[in-house]
């Protein structure tokens, strides 16, 4: 779908031309003139889920939209989710806070590459950050393609992955974030490791993605450990590869979509002590498949 295509589908149902501008050559579409503070009606839902199973990550600026619409906008792609950590202190789906990353804050200061919540039996399937406070300089988000991180391997490794699959647990944030033992040693408990397939079938577009990250990916079933932690490393290195990659210059009211089945993200460590606030909402999927 062209962005022409796009603007001609969009006039249907609203005055101002839609347009859909290509980033990267393999992820990543800014998305022009959708006034996203007007009623989100089941056409517009629609053009939404099309473009972000097309383009993976989709941009917007200058939204104007507060913590309630983004909600609503994440209710488009499925029912909110709580971080597993948020949970187990008390807050429902639905309730919003926002995050002030930075090395003095509540939040992660800068992050390695990473699915959120792959450690789930049924990780989170979209993704919507939003920029309240950017700083003047970095502070940017990367996303990397597993689509196109899975379709640039060698048909040797394709085959030699088909049908492995790999544990993912959170135990590197969970020690960043959990600082009480007690309640650390009750988090790893609850959340021990889940197993997924390395390469899985997206849901909706029908794509192979390659399915592992730096972050919660641990370990390959069935190698020797040697073995598996070579393959290992050089899939999730993959996600390092520039033509795979799109970066993402926040400014206050910017918004970010992103197929969590299908992106990792790496949040850069790169503006010191300038204040730096994101609203995070989060949507829930299946889990993967081959």
């Amino acid at each position: 779908m062209n962005a022409r295509t796009n603007t001609l589908q969009a006039e249907r149902f609203q005055a101002s031309d839609i347009e859909v501008v290509r980033v990267e050559a393999n992820l990543g579409a800014e998305v022009r003139g959708l006034d996203l503070t007007a009623p989100l009606t089941p056409e517009i839902a629609d053009l939404l889920r099309s473009l972000l199973w097309e383009h993976q990550v989709l941009f917007f600026r200058d939204t104007g939209i507060d913590d309630a619409r983004q909600g609503e906008i994440g209710r488009i792609f499925g029912e909110p989710v709580v971080d597993s950590i948020a949970k187990r202190r008390g807050v429902t789906p639905g309730q919003i806070f926002p995050l002030n990353t930075g090395p003095y804050s509540n939040a992660y200061y800068g992050t390695r590459w990473h699915a959120d919540a792959t450690y789930l039996e049924r990780p989170y399937l979209v993704s919507i950050l939003r920029s309240v406070i950017a700083p003047e300089l970095g502070g940017d988000t990367a996303y990397s393609s597993g689509i196109s991180a899975y379709e640039s391997l060698p048909e040797a490794v394709k085959q030699k992955i088909a049908g492995l699959t790999a544990i993912h647990k959170p135990n590197k944030k969970a020690y960043q974030l959990i600082k009480d033992e007690t309640e650390l040693e009750d988090y790893l408990s609850e959340y021990s490791g889940v197993e997924h397939p390395i390469v899985i079938t997206h849901p909706f577009n029908g794509k192979k993605v390659l399915y592992v990250n730096e972050n919660f990916t641990h370990e390959i079933v069935g190698l020797p450990e040697d073995e598996g932690k070579q393959l290992l490393s050089y899939l999730i290195h993959q996600f390092y590869r520039p033509e795979n990659i799109v970066r993402f210059k926040w400014r206050p009211g910017s918004l970010a979509i992103w197929d969590n089945r299908a992106v990792q993200h790496y949040g850069v460590a790169d503006y010191g002590n300038a204040q730096r606030q994101l609203v995070r909402v989060v949507a829930q999927g299946d889990r993967p498949v081959r």
